[in-house]
């Protein structure tokens, strides 16, 4: 019998399973199949471990990262800190993480683990500026991080800044492997995605893996409102000017079209009470981004026209990482 030892977790990023939720189905009465790629089995528990490994791998093939030298710097509202700081940890790096106010207690405690220095924006004067005149707009942000790490750079400091945000490796890795596995796993009978929109290159590298191989399937997008406080992770991208649309959704300085079909607007009570749900009938624990992500595919495959048809919903992480705040309170 061959062993099998992986030399890195690094090597078991990806290749997550589709998980029919059935239980949820029933409860709800729903008649198309709504089936969750549960990303939560990435090794470091969340599908920003998809986007981390390629932008650090591809920095180290170009030699502008080297392991015991150079920071790793992302700004993060925790998942994609995660990973960096996981992945960072493996392959001999130092991190810096610039965390969102908000955010869960559990992923700050976990990037600490993995020996990151996390700093709160709320701790950085530029930062907390750029937010509150912005409606704590997560692009506006990285911008002014991005001035900051240019001056750390033209000072002689080794850092590199991941930017999730900009990264076009981001929208490429969910191109390569997200949507790649989705149209494998479902043989192509496929009527729809549903994702939530946070830097937008899940949805944006899906759809277009998708949309290469049919015209056919449906690409639906989720946001929060423009006022929305309690859905972390996700960001509004709709009646915004220009500079806040992700560069994933941004063609010719407009909002593309091209992308997604619809977009739904998230009602967060709607979108916890999603997640409090599935995991009571199908025992998937998932964070409040899944949760809305379900909600708007909920209301897809309410439609009469999914009937009997896969709805692909994406779960981005774990409900573990929400414990400590009201997600799963009754």
């Amino acid at each position: 019998m061959a062993k099998k030892i992986h030399n890195s977790l690094t090597e078991l990023v990806g290749h997550t399973p589709l998980v029919r939720l059935s239980g949820y189905e029933k409860k709800l009465g729903l008649k198309a199949h709504l089936l969750a790629k549960v990303e939560y089995f990435n090794p470091i528990g969340s599908i920003k471990d998809r986007i981390v490994l390629r932008i650090i791998e591809e920095a180290e093939k170009a030699g502008k990262i080297i392991p015991g030298k150079t920071t790793l710097i992302e700004y993060t509202s925790g998942n994609t800190g995660i990973a960096v700081s996981a992945i960072g940890a493996m392959k001999g790096y130092k991190v810096q993480i610039y965390l969102q106010e908000g955010v869960s207690k559990e992923r700050l405690q976990v990037m600490k683990a993995f020996g990151a220095n996390v700093t709160k924006i709320g701790d950085v004067p530029e930062l907390q500026d750029a937010l509150k005149a912005t409606n704590n707009d997560f692009v506006a942000a990285t911008n002014i991080l991005k001035q900051h790490i240019r001056d750390r750079q033209a000072a002689g400091d080794s850092i590199y800044f991941v930017d999730q945000m900009l990264n076009p490796l981001n929208p490429t890795a969910h191109h390569d492997t997200t949507g790649k596995e989705i149209w494998e796993d479902t043989e192509g009978d496929l009527a729809a995605v549903v994702a939530s929109v946070g830097t937008a290159g899940t949805i944006r590298g899906i759809a277009d893996y998708i949309h290469e191989q049919s015209s056919n399937v449906k690409i639906f997008a989720v946001e929060p409102a423009a006022d929305d406080t309690k859905l972390t992770g996700i960001h509004n991208f709709t009646d915004v000017p220009a500079e806040r649309i992700p560069p994933s959704l941004r063609e010719n300085n407009v909002l593309s079209k091209k992308v997604f079909d619809e977009v739904f607007v998230a009602d967060p009570n709607g979108a916890f009470e999603a997640a409090r749900t599935v995991a009571k009938t199908d025992g998937v624990l998932v964070g409040n981004s899944s949760g809305a992500a379900l909600w708007g595919a909920t209301k897809i495959a309410q439609k009469e026209e999914f009937s009997g048809k896969n709805i692909v919903v994406v779960f981005p992480d774990t409900g573990l990482r929400y414990l400590s705040t009201t997600l799963f309170e009754d």
